[in-house]
């Protein structure tokens, strides 16, 4: 691998994520062993590599591995705390586990037999034994908005995608509604146990236990005694708004739900015992290391014991699901996940993670000042802009990175989840949204980003990018989206920084096997997995002699799309190379176009031609 070069690079089959990945939820991560060849390829070792977008890591990760100088900078908070903790070895294993120990005995304790069902042994009532519940079932509550009678949002009242039926069969406006109730036009009434899942001893099968009343009342009485533990260890209930200007209230409609804060994200039992167990864990007698470790457990464990939990019985083996989208998404009927087997869950993968690094030889030493990385380490990371990093100009030799998609993943806004329980953990205060390369699929809210922010904080990103970089030096990135609109943006705004494009320098690199099942990849149109583009820093490019304008450059894309489209629709085979040719075709026209209008590249209105629909209705 270390005499390949571009001409005989070729993509390799996308492998699964390795223990590293795992040990913390963040989106829309890319394949370990394709980054992991684009630095072998457009890199040597100890040549300093830069990620001004490292996201999830990979860069970081890879790079360290293979014996790079590393430079890591995100805007988010939580990427560097994850990437901190993906390069850990285990070292602290041994305290960690007693840590650990110590803390399962008090979840324990804060559980007592509140967790446990007695039920019959061998289906002979003069036999019962105590098992513990793996998970419950809730489904929030609504008021009819027709008759105004209470009902219930089970999948057993469900009749399609946000229709239910209503428990009150005269009602006359159900009736005139096709004989349904839409729970986004009816005034929410929190929620309501159903039913406790366990595991049936002798037969190891799932058993269903509905709620009686006796049950609920057991519910109670186990939140009242949390209260008073709460009370003892002196905890404030936290409430932190949830900004009602963010593109997800808008498309996960939070407030409608009766979400108003990240702590109702939780059960009311959830989130007592969550608050426990953060002060538990802050009052432990560790050493610095273990500490941190614990903290990213924790911080790890939140994603399992939320109300975005839901079965489904041809997922997971009808265990629960957690966070399957790039959302707030919350189920009309969700699980409440236990604490203990969150946080049991969240332990294992750190601890596969730790162990999994043993068998790599590098040995990072952190740097503060990044003129010293070559001198005293091999990583640089940063909670910054890189137009607020002090890097020297010429200073890179190799940028690799997978810039944020547009509007697929708005990252700040999600991340923010973890914000609340974290943020003595981080470096800075709240990170500034309005620089966030982000656009919203909503527009008409305060702060709303169109693909022209989009554009502008990417160039902001890609200009100081260019700077930093030596002359010649390669940037490589990854980036597909079934919105055109962001597509032009991110070469525009590379294009304006001064890159340019290395020709034929497009290769198209095949998802992962094991995640095809998901909105954006089934979307028409949009091929799965990625495009890789490498744009170098050539001083002494030339600029076109005659100008394109915009009208010019829409109609030679359009025809250019077309073409291709009907060749797409003569043949079978093929068919992501015939599209990589369809972007090959039109990336040196859009260049051209940049280059000769660099002065009023700002009036260009190329994104509400080229939409987030137009790959679709071309498809049709």
């Amino acid at each position: 691998m270390k005499n390949k070069t571009i001409e005989t690079y070729k993509p390799v089959v996308a492998q699964p994520h390795t223990p590293p990945y795992k040990i913390h939820r963040y989106f829309a991560r890319r394949p370990w062993n394709v980054f992991k060849q684009l630095i072998e390829v457009f890199s040597k070792p100890n040549d300093i590599v830069l990620d001004p977008f490292c996201g999830g890591g990979v860069t970081i990760y890879e790079g360290i591995k293979l014996n790079r100088n590393i430079v890591g900078l995100d805007l988010n908070p939580l990427s560097i705390f994850i990437v901190k903790n993906m390069i850990r070895k285990g070292g602290c294993l041994a305290e960690l586990e007693k840590a650990v120990s110590l803390i399962y005995e008090y979840l324990q304790f804060l559980y007592g037999d509140f967790n446990q069902i007695s039920m019959d042994l061998n289906n002979k009532s003069i036999s019962r034994e105590k098992v513990p519940i793996l998970w419950n079932e809730l489904a929030f509550k609504v008021y009819c908005n027709y008759c105004n009678k209470e009902i219930l949002l089970s999948n057993e009242n469900k009749l399609a995608n946000g229709r239910y039926y209503c428990s009150n069969k005269s009602c006359v406006g159900c009736k005139k509604n096709n004989g349904y109730v839409e729970p986004k036009n009816c005034k929410r009434n929190g929620y309501q146990y159903l039913y406790s899942v366990v595991l049936n001893a002798p037969e190891k099968k799932r058993v269903e236990i509905k709620c009686s009343t006796q049950r609920v009342q057991g519910f109670n009485d186990h939140i009242k005694f949390l209260k008073n533990q709460i009370r003892k260890n002196k905890i404030k209930i936290p409430k932190d708004k949830i900004p009602l200007d963010w593109d997800r209230q808008y498309e996960d409609l939070l407030f409608q739900k009766g979400i108003k804060y990240f702590q109702e994200l939780f059960t009311k039992k959830n989130l007592l015992i969550n608050l426990l167990l953060l002060d538990y864990i802050k009052k432990l007698d560790v050493g610095k290391e273990t500490c941190e470790v614990l903290r990213l457990i924790f911080s790890s464990s939140l994603r399992d014991s939320n109300i975005m939990a839901f079965t489904n019985e041809s997922w997971q083996s009808g265990s629960p699901t957690t966070w399957s989208k790039h959302a707030y998404w919350i189920p009309s009927q969700f699980c409440e996940v236990d604490v203990l087997t969150s946080f049991k869950k969240a332990f294992n993968r750190v601890k596969a993670s730790l162990i999994f690094n043993e068998q790599f030889s590098y040995d990072v030493v952190p740097v503060k000042k990044i003129e010293t990385i070559k001198l005293s380490g091999n990583l640089f990371l940063s909670n910054t802009l890189i137009g607020d990093c002090k890097i020297p100009e010429n200073f890179i030799d190799t940028i690799i990175t997978d810039p944020p998609y547009g509007s697929n993943v708005q990252y700040l806004e999600l991340s923010h989840f973890w914000y609340v329980w974290n943020y003595d953990l981080y470096s800075n205060e709240i990170p500034d949204f309005s620089k966030e390369a982000v656009s919203n699929r909503k527009k008409d809210f305060n702060g709303a980003k169109n693909m022209k922010s989009y554009e502008n904080n990417l160039f902001a990103v890609f200009k100081k990018s260019y700077k930093v970089l030596k002359p010649k030096g390669c940037m490589v990135l990854t980036f597909n989206n079934k919105d055109m609109g962001a597509w032009l943006a991110l070469l525009i705004s590379i294009f304006r920084a001064g890159f340019v494009f290395k020709k034929s320098s497009l290769f198209f690199q095949e998802g992962v096997n094991n995640y095809k099942q998901t909105a954006h990849t089934k979307y028409e149109g949009s091929p799965y997995g990625d495009f890789i583009y490498v744009f170098v820093k050539n001083i002494k490019k030339s600029m076109p002699k005659t100008k394109i304008n915009e009208d010019v450059l829409i109609k030679q894309i359009d025809v250019s799309f077309k073409e291709h489209l009907a060749e797409l629709r003569r043949s079978e085979l093929n068919r992501d190379t015939i599209k990589k040719q369809m972007f090959l075709d039109v990336i040196p026209r859009i260049e051209k176009y940049v280059n000769s209008n660099i002065k009023d590249i700002s009036k260009h209105q190329l994104y509400s031609y080229f939409n987030k629909n137009y790959l679709k209705k071309l498809y049709h």
